[in-house]
């Protein structure tokens, strides 16, 4: 079946990126657009949607709030829609839970009706001479731009990959929704938030009670978010703006640098996790046997019969250490990679010498499609910086964009407003 509707823009996958540019563009009338995902209704990490686990941003940085206050798709319209505002205000909480989250998203998407398609799995992309042509199952849809937010790919340690299945996955995945610990040895890889939260989730027994639980990560220590007020100076679109024009290699060294800043742990998290331990270890003692170990490598995995023998390599003593499990979870994190369906126009697609998309200021890939464009988020963090991957900035980056396919400055981009800091003076 073809749609012979040609749209202005097209947006392939529905997190809260693409959804976020949905609800800004929502109710410009003179943009015909669609979007698109390959799920049934509208889902955010359904893997990892713990009770305890809570944003790391403001809830005013919601999908439309900083630069479009009076939008109705606003969170704050979500808590007022639903009869929610006072008790929210009785909760005296700057962040929201995922749960809350998701389901703001989801009441965004079904909101939004029309414009979204679910279920609509796309297979390939095509370039004509004035559009693209996507083809999805059972169906196309022809479109001028493209807005690719299709989510980045999990991050699978090279020794690992030939193990992965039932027992040995990323955290990202069905199996993680599905896994049982009861009796098991469990070896958790990687010490950020996701791994944290698995790790606290175990102790409390949430797949069954574990003979015992490990988990080591390569940093230092279990090491907050760096969240001061300075610290989120790098989070303006003021920043952003201004950091897309450095040298490549200037961008690199400054975003490693800055690595905690975005990929650090909820610090009351911690505090909370650190509470429980303490507990645990001198009064309630009702854990599983455990053990957190910093700065430890996963060098090698060999099966043994049902279960895994590792080598892991201890960066602090330079020694090597054998560890047992039954059951590894790797929260080692996603790369950016260009999905599988946009092999058809990769080669008109630019990439720097690392096999990195280059991405323009607007979040346009650079690119050969003549007058069409090819928007892509959560694509850019070597070009844009830190602030890429995290909703802080969603709702600026997805003003940002919409200005590009409009061709005026219909939304406030804010990226005239004065730092505290003078980075670039």
């Amino acid at each position: 079946m073809k749609n012979n509707q040609m749209y202005d823009l097209l947006g392939i996958g529905l997190g809260p990126f693409n959804l976020s540019l949905a609800a800004l563009l929502g109710h410009v009338e003179k943009l015909n657009i669609k979007f698109c995902d390959n799920k049934s209704e509208f889902r955010w990490h359904p893997e990892l949607m713990f009770g305890d686990a809570t944003m790391q941003t403001s809830y005013l940085k919601d999908l439309v709030t900083p630069v479009d206050p009076t939008n109705p798709y606003s969170f704050l319209n979500y808590l007022v829609h639903n009869g929610l505002l006072y008790h929210f205000i009785n909760t005296d909480r700057k962040a929201i839970t995922r749960f809350e989250f998701e389901d703001y998203c989801r009441w965004v998407s079904k909101e939004l009706g029309n414009l979204i398609d679910f279920d609509s799995k796309v297979e390939n992309i095509e370039h004509k001479k004035d559009h693209f042509v996507v083809t999805k199952k059972g169906g196309q849809y022809l479109a001028k731009h493209l807005c690719i937010a299709s989510g980045p790919t999990p991050n699978i340690p090279e020794c690992a990959a030939p193990f992965l299945g039932e027992n040995l996955f990323h955290a990202k995945s069905k199996q993680m929704q599905q896994c049982q610990m009861t009796g098991k040895r469990v070896l958790i890889v990687g010490g950020g938030q996701t791994g944290v939260e698995i790790f606290r989730n175990s102790l409390k027994e949430r797949w069954g009670k574990p003979e015992t639980i490990h988990i080591i990560t390569g940093r230092e220590n279990l090491i907050p978010l760096e969240e001061g007020p300075f610290t989120n100076e790098v989070f303006t679109p003021e920043f952003v703006s201004k950091f897309h024009s450095l040298p490549q290699q200037n961008k690199d060294h400054f975003t490693e640098r800055l690595l905690l800043a975005s990929d650090g742990n909820t610090p009351d998290y911690l505090q909370d996790l650190y509470r429980e331990l303490y507990l645990d270890k001198f009064y309630t003692k009702s854990y599983s046997p455990y053990q957190i170990s910093p700065m430890r490598w996963l060098e090698k995995i060999e099966t043994n019969g049902n279960s895994y023998s590792t080598t892991i390599a201890n960066t602090l003593t330079g020694s090597k250490e054998e560890v047992e499990a039954d059951l590894i979870i790797l929260a080692t994190g996603f790369r950016s990679k260009l999905p599988n369906f946009m092999e058809g126009i990769r080669d008109k697609i630019q990439f720097d010498e690392q096999g990195r998309p280059l991405t323009m200021r607007d979040y346009k890939l650079k690119s050969d499609f003549g007058e069409n464009q090819v928007f892509a988020m959560n694509y850019s963090r070597h070009g844009h910086g830190i602030a890429d991957p995290q909703t802080s900035l969603m709702s600026w980056r997805s003003a940002v964009i919409a200005n590009s396919v409009l061709g005026e400055n219909y939304f406030r981009n804010h990226e005239a407003e004065s730092s505290f800091l003078s980075f670039f003076k």
